[in-house]
């Protein structure tokens, strides 16, 4: 019994190695602006089911940020992108872990959905992101922009001063 609980230990450890390792090559290939190598990094890792939430936030982070020549890809890619971070957000929700990336992950959501042109989705990240920490000065922001976009004026001025003064205050972790 002991040997298989080892055997299985050791084979968790080696998947976890293969999966740090292709982690690292996709934040280098983004930070190095290979697009088409970060697009094949994400599609191997993500394609064998053992991976972790972790990887599928990486992954839809960063396909929000692929150049593209045409209107279409980008929804594609904002598509795919949604898709990966709702798993990826859903997956952190689900462990009470690793908070910053829960945050994070709704952050990006809402970017994607307003990418999509889906209005109230990104609203409803974006609240969700101020209901877990309201001093995020670019939730704020992006939830001020949302409401310019659909003519609440005077919601969006009160969301564009409250980011002004999170800024201003130090507090600002840029978007």
């Amino acid at each position: 019994m002991a040997v298989l609980f080892s055997t299985a230990l050791t084979a968790q450890s080696y998947d976890l190695k293969n999966e740090k390792a292709a982690i690292a090559r996709i934040e280098a290939s983004v930070a190095a602006g290979g697009h088409a190598d970060f697009m094949k990094e994400c599609d191997e890792l993500l394609d064998p089911h053992r991976i972790n939430a972790l990887a599928w936030y990486l992954c839809g982070k960063h396909l929000l940020s692929v150049p593209v020549k045409d209107l279409a890809q980008g929804r594609k890619n904002a598509r795919i992108a949604y898709a990966r971070l709702k798993r990826a957000a859903d997956d952190f929700a689900r462990t009470s872990k690793q908070v910053f990336y829960a945050t994070d992950a709704q952050q990006y959501l809402g970017l994607a959905a307003m990418l999509l042109g889906d209005l109230d989705r990104a609203q409803v990240h974006f609240r969700s992101v101020l209901l877990r920490d309201n001093r995020i000065p670019a939730a704020w922001y992006n939830l001020g922009v949302i409401y310019e976009l659909k003519g609440l004026t005077e919601e969006s001025m009160r969301a564009y001063d409250r980011y002004l003064r999170l800024k201003n205050a130090g507090d600002a972790s840029e978007f």
